[in-house]
């Protein structure tokens, strides 16, 4: 990882603190944090489920990704998160590559406005071995094309 300027140091604590936002914000299913990270309602999910050649996305706005799925998760004694990978281009945008209790991967699309870092797309999939009932995702994420 190359960080030349004090500029680009501070854009990589800012993009790293807006991933934490995100994955504390769920583990504690604190809304304000989460909307600390989030370009909400811009934002969206994107997730990725069946293998090669079987895939199917299912996309929802941010706030409903809240409404319908993170705000009803179970608490948990433990949330672990790895980030794997910071890639910040130009000054402007980044990549966060992380993953989430070793059963999702996400790839957080981020871009600086106003010099504020946040996340406007969340790209995730589930890891090797993971796997969520068909009737689950319709119901979380509705019937989609």
């Amino acid at each position: 990882m190359k960080i030349q300027t004090k500029s680009n140091q501070q854009d990589f604590l800012a993009v790293s603190q807006a991933a934490l936002n995100y994955a504390f914000g769920v583990a504690t299913k604190n809304w304000g944090q989460i909307s600390k990270a989030y370009d909400a309602p811009k934002a969206q999910m994107k997730l990725i489920t069946g293998g090669t050649g079987a895939e199917k996305v299912y996309v929802l706005p941010i706030e409903d990704v809240w409404d319908k799925i993170w705000s009803q998760l179970p608490d948990a004694d433990v949330h672990d998160v790895e980030i794997t990978h910071i890639s910040i281009n130009e000054g402007r945008v980044a990549t966060v590559e992380m993953k989430n209790n070793n059963r999702f991967y996400d790839q957080l699309g981020l871009y600086k406005v106003n010099g504020e870092w946040r996340i406007y797309d969340k790209l995730t999939r589930l890891l090797e071995g993971g796997h969520i009932p068909e009737e689950d995702l319709q119901h979380m994420f509705g019937p989609q094309s």
